[in-house]
């Protein structure tokens, strides 16, 4: 297990972190020919959710190939916990400096309760793309992605400001109107982080 670690955090340094810096420095390039609050909504929308599931998909394939090998459950579940939390940190951490440059930019400082909602979302869609990924396979967690990303665009952008739930239950929405629905986000998250770790546990179970 030590040497498959070790593996994925060379993987991650290499591959991952790469990808999720490049889909997020993206956008700061078009800053300049546009609306700048509108690239940036734009980006926390679309680019966030992409590099989330682009840094936390890697991480899920290696224990759903392991799936069908004889490792014991609790090392299996072991190995899953170690990679998921090793994603969750590092996808926190990149959300979190994001929106500080995004704030810096738009001379709009990232105030607590927006950075606490935040680290939420990253959190409960890591775990729930992690989940995603053991279950599916990278065509179907993409489309996932996709859909809610494209269903969360008029959305986000404020088209149905007297629909809380919508924004609820579209998590490509959390990071930029989290703050807002907090009412209505923080338990459908917690219930969806819920769900991710029961099917994470039934995932690695042998029946």
């Amino acid at each position: 297990m030590k040497h498959l670690l070790y593996i994925e955090r060379v993987a991650l340094i290499r591959w991952s972190t790469l990808a999720f810096m490049a889909a997020l420095v993206l956008p700061l390039l078009f800053l300049r020919y546009g609306n700048t609050i509108a690239v940036a909504q734009s980006a926390l929308s679309v680019m966030l959710p992409i590099a989330t599931a682009g840094l936390i998909f890697p991480h899920a394939r290696v224990p759903s190939s392991y799936r069908a090998f004889s490792i014991h459950d609790r090392l299996l579940l072991r190995f899953s916990l170690k990679s998921l939390s090793l994603g969750v940190v590092i996808n926190v951490c990149l959300t979190l400096l994001y929106g500080l440059a995004i704030g810096f930019v738009v001379n709009e400082p990232l105030s607590l309760h927006a950075a606490l909602m935040m680290a939420f979302a990253a959190v409960v869609l890591s775990l729930a793309c992690f989940v995603l990924r053991l279950w599916t396979s990278d065509l179907a967690a993409w489309s996932a992605v996709i859909f809610f990303i494209v269903v969360g665009l008029p959305v986000g952008s404020g088209m149905f400001p007297g629909s809380p739930i919508l924004y609820a239950v579209i998590p490509t929405t959390w990071m930029l109107n989290g703050v807002r629905y907090a009412a209505y986000v923080i338990p459908v998250g917690v219930a969806v982080a819920a769900a991710s770790a029961w099917l994470l546990r039934k995932a690695v179970k042998r029946v």
